[in-house]
């Protein structure tokens, strides 16, 4: 039950995370569109503004992809441009890296008189939510359980199918293969559910739909920024979302 609950919990973590990834990647779009100032809200000014909330798509997609084990790099083509691509090659952890440039451009942008103080601090603290819920999903990635522990609760298991028929010696045979059958079914198939659990960025099928949810941050800043090719939402694979 232990075992089974601090599965779930990883796995609820990790939604809640990805969750505030969704708002906050929303939010740091509203403030890029509310927070221009009307004295520089030029061609220039508006073209940033736009590759900012792009890097924001690419960074939940880079994210997505590292959280489990895949090129990082493999969906940014559809947001940045390659001059910038090409400096992420030799990254090693490309969402931290996008996250910076995020705060360079957001930095100039508030030296260039395109935001106000409190605005720039806003925006300081959206990234900010941005890197804490990244640093938590890594957390979770990379916080295995401890092998002794899960040693333990498997020889407990096999011990208990082991010992079982010995508990039910009065009962008639065939009750007694059927039973212990079902029990011992039921506590392996428990152990392996966890063991599926606790790592909900394995690209498995009980994954956190990280790609799923990437693609509705994407529908939505492209909505918000007025976009005319908007993509369709990720369907199910049978019956399995990623």
């Amino acid at each position: 039950a232990f075992r089974t609950n601090s599965s779930y919990d990883r796995w609820w973590e990790a939604r809640i995370l990805w969750g505030a990834i969704v708002n906050d990647s929303r939010s740091w779009t509203r403030q890029l569109l509310e927070f221009q100032s009307e004295d520089s809200s030029g061609v220039e000014t508006e073209t940033e503004v736009k590759a900012m909330a792009y890097r924001q798509i690419a960074w939940c997609y880079a994210l997505s992809r590292s959280l489990r084990s895949q090129e990082p790099l493999q969906d940014l083509p559809l947001f940045l441009k390659e001059i910038e691509i090409a400096r992420y090659r030799s990254s090693h952890n490309v969402p931290n890296d996008l996250l910076l440039t995020q705060a360079v451009k957001l930095n100039r942008l508030y030296r260039e008189g395109a935001l106000e103080l409190f605005q720039f601090i806003e925006m300081e603290k959206t990234l900010t939510r941005l890197t804490n819920s990244m640093g938590g999903c890594e957390r979770i990635k990379n916080t295995t359980f401890p092998k002794s522990y899960s040693l333990l609760v498997h020889l407990l298991i096999y011990l208990f199918v082991l010992f079982l028929p010995f508990g039910l010696v009065d009962v008639p045979g065939l009750v007694l293969i059927v039973t212990s059958f079902c029990l011992a079914s039921a506590f392996l198939l428990i152990e392996h559910v966890s063991i599926y659990l606790q790592d909900p960025f394995s690209n498995r099928s009980s994954d956190t739909p990280m790609l799923a949810l990437s693609r509705t941050i994407e529908i939505n800043i492209k909505q918000m920024l007025k976009e005319d090719a908007i993509p369709e939402p990720l369907e199910a694979v049978d019956g399995v979302l990623r």
